[in-house]
C-alpha cells in the first residue's frame, strides 16, 4: 500500500483540471498580475492610459449624451454600448464599466472554453498570452469579443443556430473579425441545406448591422463612416487584404500607430520585436501541427464552425494589409490561441504541476513585460 501511494498521487496530477481548478488558477494568476502592477507602478493610471481605453470612454460619453459632433475615433462601438449600459445600471464611471466588463467577460470566456475544449486548453489559454492578460485586467475589447465568439460556438454545437447567429452578429460590432463566425455559421447551414434557418440567421445579421450604422447615417451622413475611419487608421485605405506575409515583411517594425504600450528603450523594443517574431512562428508551427495531429483533424471534422473561423482568422493574420499586421500580431492572435493549444496538445506535458508552474511564470513575465522588462528590473533593484 505504501508503495502504491506515490504512483497514485503521480497519476492524480495527470488528470485534466476541473472547471473549478481552472477558475482558481485564473483568479490566482490574475491577482498576481494586478498585484505586481500595483507594487511596481500606478494601476489606476495604467488602466486609464492603456490601449484604446481613452477612445472607448470618449465614444461611450458621446453615446450617453447622444452627441457625436466632436467625436473623432475609429474604434468600433460595440464595447462602448456595453459600457454605457453597465454604467447606467450601476451608476459607475465608464472606465470602471470598461474594466468590470473586461474582467467578467475574461472569466466567462475561460469558463466557456473549458466547456468547449477542456480544462487543459482553458487553463493555458487564460495564462499563456500577455496581451490577453492586459486586455482582461487593464481593459480592452477582446474579452467581450471572445465571450460572444465562444458563446456562438457553444450555441452552434447545441444546434441553436439563431442564438449562434445573434452572438456572432454582436461580436462583429466589437471586433470586425466576428464576421468570420457569421460566415462559418452560414457555410455550415448552407452545406446542411437548412435554407430557412440560413435566411433567418442572415436577417439577424442584417438587423444588427443595420441598427449599428443608424447613428453614422443620421448624425454623420455616412453609414460606413466607422469602417472608413478604421481603414484610414490602420493604413489599409479600404483594402484590408493583401498578398500573404507582404505586410508583415514590408511594413516597418513600429507602425504609425502603436496601439499598445511600446516601451521606448531600445533594448525593450528589441524584446518586443522578438516576442512578435516568436508569436508569428508559433502560429505558423500551429498550422503545421493542425495537419499532423490526428486528434485535431478529428476535432475539425466534428466542429466545422469553429475550424472555419480558425482558418479564416489565421488567413487574415497573414494577409492583413496594415502596419499593425506585425506590430500587433500577438494581440491579433488571441482568438486562435485555443486552436493552437489544441493543435499542440499531444506534445504538451499533461501534468497539473507543470500547468501551475507555467501559468505562474507566464503571469509574472507578463506583468514585467507590460511595464517593460528593463523598467521592471530597475524598479525591483531600487526596491531591494
Amino acid at each position: 500500500m505504501e508503495q502504491g501511494r506515490p504512483e497514485s498521487a503521480h497519476r492524480s496530477w495527470k488528470t485534466e483540471p476541473t472547471l473549478t481548478e481552472v477558475l482558481i488558477l485564473t483568479v490566482v494568476c490574475y491577482l498576481i498580475y494586478v498585484g505586481l502592477i500595483v507594487l511596481l507602478d500606478n494601476y489606476a493610471l495604467q488602466v486609464k492610459t492603456f490601449g484604446d481605453n481613452k477612445p472607448y470612454v470618449a465614444i461611450a460619453t458621446a453615446i450617453r449624451h447622444w452627441d457625436f459632433a466632436s467625436l473623432r475615433t475609429w474604434q468600433l462601438w460595440g464595447l462602448p454600448y456595453a459600457m454605457v449600459a453597465f454604467s447606467f445600471l450601476t451608476h459607475t464611471s465608464f472606465l470602471t464599466a470598461l474594466l468590470v466588463i473586461s474582467v467578467a467577460c475574461s472569466f466567462l470566456t475561460v469558463a466557456i472554453s473549458d466547456r468547449l475544449w477542456g480544462g487543459w486548453v482553458a487553463a493555458l489559454f487564460a495564462t499563456v498570452s500577455r496581451e490577453w492578460m492586459e486586455r482582461s485586467l487593464l481593459g480592452g475589447a477582446e474579452p467581450l469579443f471572445l465571450a460572444l465568439v465562444v458563446g456562438s460556438f457553444l450555441a452552434a454545437r447545441r444546434q441553436r443556430w439563431l442564438v449562434a447567429s445573434l452572438l456572432a452578429s454582436l461580436s462583429t460590432i466589437v471586433r470586425p473579425m466576428g464576421i468570420f463566425v457569421l460566415v462559418a455559421v452560414g457555410i455550415v447551414l448552407l452545406l446542411r441545406k437548412q435554407f430557412k434557418t440560413l435566411a433567418a440567421a442572415t436577417l439577424i445579421g442584417i438587423f444588427v448591422g443595420g441598427l449599428y450604422v443608424v447613428p453614422f447615417k443620421v448624425y454623420q451622413g455616412n453609414s460606413f463612416e466607422n469602417v472608413q475611419a478604421y481603414g484610414q487608421a490602420d493604413g489599409s485605405q479600404g483594402m484590408p487584404i493583401t498578398y500573404p506575409f507582404l505586410a508583415i515583411i514590408r511594413r516597418p517594425a513600429l507602425g504609425p500607430v502603436t496601439a499598445e504600450k511600446e516601451v521606448t528603450s531600445g533594448k525593450t523594443t528589441q524584446l518586443n520585436l522578438a516576442r512578435t517574431a516568436m508569436w508569428i512562428s508559433v502560429v505558423l508551427l500551429g498550422v503545421v501541427a493542425m495537419f499532423l495531429n490526428k486528434g485535431f483533424r478529428a476535432f475539425a471534422r466534428n466542429h466545422t464552425v469553429e475550424v472555419l473561423f480558425c482558418a479564416l482568422y489565421i488567413a487574415l493574420l497573414f494577409t492583413y494589409n496594415s502596419a499593425w499586421a506585425r506590430t500587433a500580431f500577438p494581440r491579433y492572435a488571441i482568438p486562435v490561441l485555443p486552436f493552437l493549444i489544441l493543435a499542440f496538445e499531444r506534445w504538451i506535458p499533461k501534468d497539473r504541476r507543470f500547468l501551475w508552474a507555467f501559468a505562474l511564470a507566464s503571469t509574472v513575465l507578463s506583468a514585467f513585460s507590460t511595464l517593460g522588462i528593463t523598467n521592471s528590473i530597475a524598479i525591483v533593484r531600487r526596491v531591494l
